[in-house]
């Protein structure tokens, strides 16, 4: 408000007459922080304002120097001392001036210095008339330190409204492989891929930012040399004081390396996906094979049991026909005693018992040739015999491994189906994972 006041119109207020001046300097002393000194910078007075301001009662300015506002090391300065001078040979100063406030408070005033001059044009005084504007400019300083920070840590770049590159700094120039010079008046376009260019989505992001409405989100870019650019970004309208949109500044982060890791981590968790879902119908299959050869053991193991019981019955069989055999010796070696008994009383009775000598005879040689087929037998029944037990013993053991391979196999099947279990919840689980990658 005060800086409107010119040096000139306090000039005059001076030399006013003292009622006309009087009512100006309270509308003044109600409205403005004043304060008066001598042309060396001692304190003659203060308003209110100006005290409340500074945090201080009359008693304790009156007096003292105006560098009881200063720091040290300004009041030391050749500046201060020059800026003294020039106020004493009559030159005003209006400009922003950092002062200390009680207990060093650092107070931001907009001030103006106006020597007031007597008739002879000596200066007598020096009016400060001020207005505290710490706040706005502890928020301007709040806004640069954060624009610099953006600045240090974010590629920032703005536009005007038809897309064209007004100003880059350096971190976005770095990552898009440009040079200052080469991207002021570049369409927004040239950042992007052709696919893109011609796209209706495109020409949509534009009107929208033409709207004046905010964008962000992850975007995927070209640099200069054509290799693909990951940014997040935000894309923020600008208006100025009268609210009409001039240009949109983007602040961005390279987000290149995760992305690609990330699409690498989405890959490999496809390929898992894949080889779980092709360990699952393996185990599916193993699963099915087990079963199946389950079933065939079994088989093999009831038709085991069934040659063992039929073994068995020729081996029973062949136990009756030796004693069939046995039989058959007995009743030949009764005939051949008979015979032989037949020929010793043939021979007793001489001629009349010839005939009867050959029928003995032939009689003992019938029981001699049965008695050796029955040996024969018998040997053969005995042979046969012994590779029955052995064939059943043999058949017995191959039984005793055929349920211990059911038993395997059952329990190999157990196993199996387990691991199909198991491996239809890693498919689940990696399912899950994909699918929570493809949407990052």
């Amino acid at each position: 408000m005060f800086s409107t006041i010119s040096s000139g119109l306090l000039s005059r207020l001076a030399w006013q007459n003292k009622t006309h001046s009087s009512a100006t300097l309270s509308s003044l002393n109600d409205a403005i922080a004043m304060i008066e000194f001598t042309p060396e910078g001692i304190i003659l007075g203060a308003n209110p304002l100006f005290l409340d301001r500074m945090g201080y009662a009359l008693s304790e300015v009156v007096g003292q120097h105006h560098s009881l506002f200063c720091t040290a090391d300004f009041v030391q300065s050749s500046h201060y001392r020059d800026f003294w001078l020039r106020l004493k040979r009559g030159e005003s100063f209006s400009d922003k001036f950092l002062r200390l406030a009680k207990h060093s408070r650092p107070v931001w005033l907009e001030a103006n210095y106006v020597p007031v001059q007597d008739r002879s044009g000596r200066v007598v005084k020096i009016v400060k008339l001020a207005t505290d504007i710490t706040a706005r400019i502890v928020d301007a300083q709040e806004q640069r330190a954060m624009t610099t920070a953006i600045e240090r840590s974010m590629a920032v770049i703005a536009f005007n409204l038809k897309g064209e590159v007004l100003k880059a700094n350096a971190n976005f120039l770095k990552t898009m492989g440009y040079r200052a010079d080469e991207v002021i008046g570049l369409p927004h376009s040239r950042f992007c891929s052709e696919q893109l260019r011609q796209s209706a989505e495109y020409k949509a992001f534009w009107e929208k930012l033409n709207r004046g409405e905010f964008i962000s989100g992850q975007f995927q870019r070209v640099n200069k040399q054509g290799r693909t650019i990951w940014l997040r970004a935000t894309y923020n309208p600008v208006f100025d004081e009268e609210g009409i949109l001039y240009k949109v500044v983007k602040f961005a982060t390279d987000v290149t390396a995760q992305v690609e890791k990330n699409q690498l981590e989405r890959d490999a968790a496809q390929q898992a996906y894949q080889t779980a879902l092709q360990t699952r119908e393996s185990t599916r299959h193993g699963a099915s094979v087990i079963e199946n050869s389950v079933e065939t053991i079994n088989a093999l193991a009831g038709e085991l049991h069934g040659i063992s019981d039929d073994i068995s019955d020729l081996s029973d069989s062949s136990d009756r026909i030796g004693a069939i055999v046995a039989s058959i010796r007995r009743i030949a070696d009764q005939t051949n005693l008979i015979a032989l008994n037949a020929a010793v009383e043939a021979a007793r009775a001489g001629a009349h018992g010839r005939s009867f000598a050959v029928v003995a005879n032939e009689v003992r040689t019938l029981a001699a040739n049965i008695n050796q087929a029955t040996t024969e037998i018998e040997s053969r029944v005995q042979q046969n015999h012994l590779l029955a037990s052995k064939a059943l013993k043999s058949i017995e053991s191959n039984m005793k491994r055929a349920d211990h391979g059911v038993v395997l196999a059952q329990q190999a099947g157990g196993v199996i189906s387990e691991l199909r279990d198991s491996s239809s919840e890693v498919v689940r689980a990696i399912s899950h994972v994909t699918e929570a990658l493809s949407q990052e």
